[in-house]
């Protein structure tokens, strides 16, 4: 499976960030086709140059506010205002509820692990 999205990057609330996983904020744009919500591992294209990347697609914590939150393995910069272009690769697993932060730092941290070794097992270098 390959789908791409873009879109330009918004400032977050830092949620993620806090959890250990820094991520570039994306909406949806109403109308947009997009694949099931979840958790992926894919590509995102910023300025020209593709990175390795965790992305999420889900509906916020209101389950009214679709969006993307992209990590990008190995890179550490500010990319708001900048315009994307993400290509998920590999559904990880659904979106689950909240369970609270200890817990959610702890799948995160789970995901980056799979993420990284899928970036691997492709070849990057990260």
């Amino acid at each position: 499976m390959k789908f791409t999205l873009s879109g330009r990057v918004e400032r977050g609330e830092g949620m993620a960030t806090g959890l250990g996983c820094p991520t570039a904020n994306i909406a949806v744009e109403q109308g947009v086709l997009i694949p099931a919500l979840g958790v992926y591992v894919g590509e995102a294209q910023v300025d020209g140059a593709w990175h390795d990347a965790l992305i999420c697609i889900s509906d916020g914590r209101t389950g009214y506010n679709l969006k993307m939150e992209v990590h990008l393995l190995g890179v550490n910069q500010d990319l708001v205002g900048k315009r994307i272009e993400v290509m998920l690769h590999e559904k990880l697993r659904d979106v689950i509820p909240f369970p609270g932060e200890k817990e959610m730092a702890a799948i995160i941290a789970d995901d980056l692990v799979q993420a990284r070794a899928w970036a691997s097992a492709k070849g990057s270098q990260i």
